[in-house]
């Protein structure tokens, strides 16, 4: 009986823990959706992962989720906000591997989805320096002209050339101001998130507005 109730316990604290704040912020993020007039899909909408794939961020995990995505489209831009959950590790160290445990890092954050005519993007990822994992083996591009910049971030894309053309001296002057944002494009397509950063359903109004400005820097 004593078992059974510590059993009991366990999961009523799991609950109010962990899924009680999940089922809360998709509740939020549901009514703001409402609020702007935009469909809400709480497990994502189908007819944009076929586009996500394209991003080195869906490619490098091995267990991803995502929630709460509002995902709107007219002619101008195709815009989506999502939570995107997932783990990067895993490997069971020589000490934890009589139990079993795994270790792994885990990211929760938001991202802001962009496609728009125009957007004539090289393949590229911008990211905080020595904060993510590398787009495969291409070299960080950095400027001499950008000293701030080149510390602060890790610039890698194909070809490189096209990269360094993008990143004139305005743009490099806007990341310089603003330290710790993720960007990714190629194409018509653009993420923008901040690591492992997920923010709160009143935010969602800035996050938005900053992930505009950013596409806006872009698109000039």
């Amino acid at each position: 009986m004593q078992d059974v109730l510590s059993i009991i316990i366990l999961v009523l604290l799991a609950f109010y823990f962990f899924w009680y704040p999940q089922l809360k912020r998709g509740e939020n993020l549901r009514k703001i959706a409402i609020d702007l007039n935009i469909p809400f899909y709480p497990k994502g909408d189908d007819s944009l992962y076929d586009h996500l794939e394209y991003f080195h961020l869906f490619s490098m995990n091995s267990k991803s989720r995502i929630t709460n995505m509002l995902h709107q489209e007219d002619k101008e831009t195709e815009l989506a906000f999502f939570d995107f959950t997932f783990e990067i590790g895993g490997g069971i160290s020589r000490i934890s591997r009589d139990h079993g445990i795994s270790y792994a890092s885990r990211y929760q954050q938001s991202v802001v989805y962009f496609c728009s005519p125009k957007l004539d993007l090289p393949q590229f990822v911008l990211q905080p320096e020595k904060k993510f994992h590398q787009f495969g083996d291409l070299q960080d591009i950095d400027f001499s002209s950008h000293t701030k910049f080149s510390d602060d971030y890790l610039l890698q894309g194909n070809p490189e050339e096209s990269v360094r053309n993008l990143f004139n001296d305005q743009l490099l002057d806007f990341f310089e101001s603003k330290p710790g944002l993720c960007v990714e494009g190629g194409a018509n397509q653009m993420l923008f998130y901040r690591l492992n950063e997920r923010i709160s359903p009143n935010e969602l109004s800035q996050f938005l507005e900053e992930g505009m400005q950013v596409l806006d820097k872009f698109t000039k």
